[in-house]
Formats: structure tokens, C-alpha cells, sequence
């Protein structure tokens, strides 16, 4: 079960890539928001163990809330939090159809949501779209414009774990060298037990 906010718990279950806990977790909240961000989590869950079909239908409820509702979020519509996730949610959808260049599109289209956020602390997401972003482009081999996605980020949010690491894979895409990206990821992540392959799971 799930106490306090569960928006909280289940995305930062998600950004570490714990996914059966995720699954694991099958009360879905009976308000309407968190039942949106519920179903975000499930459906990101689902996709990754196989469950495609599973993960269209959530994306497709997340979408189906994002457009009808007038809830709230603090100060922010809840609806446009939810429109980010569904991007992303669909982004990943498209990734495993093999639809990359959908993929690049729908995660470019969270990001332009997320920027449109009023500015808060805490932050409403455990994670950026640009880290979704940034992973896609380098996976199409353009890694120019994954490091300008993660240098982006990083001038928002500085010493980034995630988004370091997807800049040193970039810079390493395209033969350069980054000694002080290396040096600030070893300082964010040093002390860090989950090892990485992408600034997303």
C-alpha cells in the first residue's frame, strides 16, 4: 500500500528503475490526480516487463485525464503534469515499436510542457523530460543535440547525476574529451549504489 503522497513514491521508484516494487504496489488511489500519476507508473512498469498492450492502455487513460480535468497540482494544472507524463509514457511506447523518430517527438513535446511549468520547490517530478530526451537522441545517433539537451538541463539543475552521465556519453559519441564532466559526475555520483547505462531507466 501506499501512504503520504503516492505521486512521490512510485516516481521515485521509477526513476531508479524499480519496477516489480512498482507493479508490486496494485491499490490504485481513488483520487482522481494521484490516480493519474498511479497509472503513469504502472504503465511505465508494465512496458518494461513486456506488457506493451498493458502500457498503451494507461498512456491512453493518461491522455483521456490530461484533457478533461481542471484539478490541481499545488499551483500547477494538473492536467499539463499528467501531459508530460503521457509524452513520456508514449515516448518509451514508441521506443519499443521501434518508432524512434516518434519517440524523439513525443519526448520533445514533454519537454516543451515541462518548460512551461511555473517554477517550484520542490520540483513537481523526481526526474526531467530531458533525460528522456537526450537518451533518444543518442540512441539515433545524433549526439550533438543530446549534449545540448543535457547542457540544457544541467544549467537548470547543476551536477545532475543523470544528466551528466548522458553528457559524458555524448561527448564520448562524438570523440571529445570532458575532464571537468567527468570530474563533476564522479562528485555527484560517487557515493551512488545504482550503477548506470542511460540518464533513464
Amino acid at each position: 500500500t501506499l501512504t503520504g503522497n503516492p505521486m512521490y513514491a512510485l516516481l521515485t521508484r521509477l526513476r531508479f528503475g524499480r519496477f516489480d516494487e512498482i507493479l508490486d504496489l496494485d491499490i490504485r488511489p481513488e483520487a482522481a490526480r494521484d490516480g493519474a500519476f498511479f497509472d503513469f507508473a504502472q504503465g511505465y512498469a508494465q512496458l518494461r516487463n513486456g506488457d506493451v498492450t498493458g502500457a498503451i492502455a494507461r498512456r491512453d487513460a493518461l491522455w483521456a485525464y490530461a484533457k478533461s480535468t481542471e484539478d490541481r497540482f499545488r499551483f500547477h494544472a494538473a492536467g499539463t503534469l499528467v501531459a508530460v507524463l503521457a509524452n513520456i509514457l508514449d515516448g518509451e511506447i514508441k521506443r519499443a515499436e521501434g518508432k524512434q523518430a516518434a519517440a524523439i517527438l513525443a519526448f520533445s513535446e514533454a519537454v516543451r510542457l515541462e518548460d512551461s511549468l511555473n517554477y517550484d520547490e520542490p520540483e513537481p517530478f523526481p526526474f526531467a523530460a530531458r533525460h528522456w530526451l537526450g537518451a533518444a537522441l543518442l540512441e539515433s545517433g545524433r549526439a550533438l543535440e543530446a549534449e545540448l539537451a543535457y547542457r540544457t538541463e544541467l544549467a537548470d539543475h547543476a551536477h545532475n547525476g543523470w544528466a551528466l552521465f548522458g553528457l559524458r556519453q555524448a561527448l564520448a559519441a562524438q570523440g571529445k574529451t570532458g575532464r571537468q564532466v567527468e570530474l563533476a559526475f564522479a562528485a555527484s555520483w560517487g557515493r551512488a549504489d545504482v550503477d548506470l547505462q542511460s540518464s533513464r531507466f
